[in-house]
């Protein structure tokens, strides 16, 4: 009962009756936050934020209230409370190892194999924090169509020994790829809230996860062949000369060679960086334009602010509202959408997140997501990392080169030379890819079609046209630096176990030219993979959480002349799955950039 005093000592958790059906509330003592409490660890601080990252003097900073009562964790397993909705902040923290429980397919069914990396014989309740090792000379990232014999062999030989490790070896590379399976489809809990499950996608914790992830495979294939150098290729999907499945993942009988690959779409097919389930009927010519259209969209148009590039918050005990950032959403998914096996049932192994690690390539896709957060940290404006701590100090577990579990921050991978390593310099033509606007700026009539509050919600069955009304019009140049013109997509439900698609154009007819995404009217998409589903029994399925898109139309705007108007048509064009998803409404708004 100690830990339940100390815990609640500056909180009073109230606990609805069992005839209840509202959540627990928690609320901090007013003494507390009036006096300042040592004991409660509060700060008056410059330093403190809101739920956005921005700085608030005097603000009572959310994370020490939590973090500043030693037993909370202990008493929120012994309340019960693992779904309180928190009004303060509190970083999601490493999973409970030892709770690891049978992962979930998309249709719900369990993984016929145990995905949960092996436990370590040492006490999981006192597990290091990882130090950062100094770093002499920077390793070089290559782009994989880049790479030469000598290269190849190094790297082939490196997953080999990989491969060849004991079944139980957390090296060995089937227990690698089972780290991301385990976090990705609710193998892990919070450690704290047994009743939420952690899942590193569709949130901000996408990016450095999968940041920290890749610099641990990294370093032990560096250390299985010997060479502290060693450093992964990325996939350069993002350019021309890189827009086809590298060669030296294609040779059969190489262990980077996956037989659970979409045979059709090996060299010379181009990839589509939209890809549903179907190829894109278009030309080479007109595949390259649309996936650098998509690639400037999602690194630029739509990404200027972090919330919008790394996607939404998620805090400790939350059951979140999804909201992918932009890169996650589009190239990520359809990525794994293009290289995965259309003839197995979720396109495995990379079609879906369960076994998407099991291919070589997905380290190289995964790279090349890594490198465009480097890259959209030097696009200017508002585009930098988050200063919200509870962002900041979310952790994983990982093993080491040397089989030491240990612990990392999200703090400590934002700098990737302290990581030790940079992006070979290649061209980057998605940068200046800004499609065209219209030589003639024709506004469509929105008296013409139905209001968006009259559409939805709906489900996207068929191309809708809808007329939406804007907060705001003729902004400034100093109203725009301020605040961000979004179009928002609300509760957004859907099935898992689809594949999605949709596509946005602004000031479009119905019968727009869904192929042709290099002009000014294409807005961006939303695309799913499917990966999982809760455990059985779980009321909040994956199919039945919400999720938002945000998208924003600011420069779009400008580039088709409509800044002025109090009204704008909107298209959106289902190319897959659509009959599974409801869109709950659409709205127009605008939102100041993190800092």
């Amino acid at each position: 009962m100690a830990s339940t005093f100390l815990a609640t000592s500056c909180i009073t958790i109230s606990t609805p009756s069992k005839f209840s059906h509202k959540p627990s509330q928690l609320f901090v003592h007013a003494k507390c936050i009036d006096n300042y409490k040592l004991n409660c660890k509060i700060k008056n601080s410059t330093a403190n934020h809101d739920d956005e990252g921005r700085n608030f003097p005097g603000k009572v900073d959310r994370r020490n209230v939590l973090l500043g009562l030693g037993g909370f964790y202990g008493a929120a397993n012994f309340i019960g409370i693992a779904n309180v909705p928190f009004a303060l902040g509190l970083p999601v923290p490493a999973p409970d190892l030892s709770t690891c429980s049978t992962a979930s397919l998309a249709d719900g069914s369990p993984i016929p194999f145990n995905c949960c990396p092996p436990l370590p014989k040492k006490d999981l309740t006192n597990i290091p924090t990882y130090q950062l090792p100094s770093v002499s000379k920077l390793k070089v990232r290559p782009a994989a169509h880049s790479v030469d014999q000598d290269y190849i062999t190094k790297y082939s030989t490196a997953i080999q020994r990989m491969k060849s490790l004991d079944k139980d070896d957390p090296l060995n590379f089937m227990q690698q790829a089972n780290i991301h399976c385990a976090y990705c489809n609710t193998g892990y809990k919070e450690l704290g809230f047994p009743g939420v499950p952690l899942q590193v996608h569709f949130s901000w914790l996408f990016f450095p996860f999968h940041r920290w992830y890749l610099y641990f495979f990294e370093r032990i294939l560096g250390s299985l062949i010997g060479d502290d150098t060693f450093a992964l290729p990325f996939w350069n999907y993002d350019t021309q000369v890189g827009m086809q499945m590298p060669s030296l993942y294609n040779v059969v009988n190489s262990p980077l060679y996956d037989s659970n690959r979409n045979q059709n779409h090996f060299p010379p097919n181009v990839i589509d960086l939209g890809f549903t389930t179907i190829d894109l009927d278009a030309t080479d010519e007109q595949k390259i334009n649309n996936n650098l259209t998509m690639m400037y969209r999602q690194m630029i148009t739509n990404a200027p602010c972090p919330q919008l590039f790394f996607g939404n918050p998620i805090r400790g005990g939350e059951q979140p509202i999804r909201g992918m950032g932009t890169i996650e959403n589009i190239p990520h998914n359809a990525v794994h959408r293009w290289v995965g096996n259309p003839n197995n049932k979720f396109r495995e192994n990379m079609g879906t997140f369960y076994s998407a690690a099991r291919d070589p390539i997905f380290y190289a896709h995964h790279a090349n997501i890594d490198r465009m957060w480097t890259i959209w940290k030097t696009l200017g404006g508002k585009r930098h990392d988050f200063n919200d701590r509870d962002w900041l100090d979310s952790a994983f577990l990982f093993y080491d080169e040397n089989r030491n579990l240990v612990k990392v921050t999200v703090q400590d991978c934002l700098n990737v030379e302290k990581l030790g390593y940079m992006y070979q310099d290649v061209p980057i033509p998605w940068r200046n890819f800004r499609p065209t606007p219209p030589k003639k700026k024709v506004k469509k009539n929105a008296k013409s079609v139905k209001p968006a509050t009259k559409i939805f919600p709906s489900r996207l069955n068929k191309t809708l046209s809808f007329s939406i009304q804007r907060p705001k019009i003729s902004r400034s140049n100093e109203d725009k630096e301020r605040e961000e013109e979004l179009l928002v997509f609300n509760n957004m439900k859907f099935d898992e176990n689809e594949y999605i698609r949709f596509d946005v154009f602004i000031n479009e007819d119905e019968d727009v030219k869904a192929k042709v995404l290099d002009r000014a009217e294409y807005v961006g998409s939303f695309a799913n993979l499917p990966h999982m589903h809760n455990e059985a029994g779980d009321q909040n399925t994956a199919a039945t959480i919400p999720a938002t898109m945000s998208l924003a139309i600011t420069e779009i705007l400008e580039d088709c002349g409509l800044e002025d108007e109090e009204e704008i048509v909107v298209i959106l064009v289902p190319h897959s799955g659509g009959k599974e998803i409801t869109i709950g409404s659409v709205e127009i708004n605008t939102v100041a950039c993190a800092t």
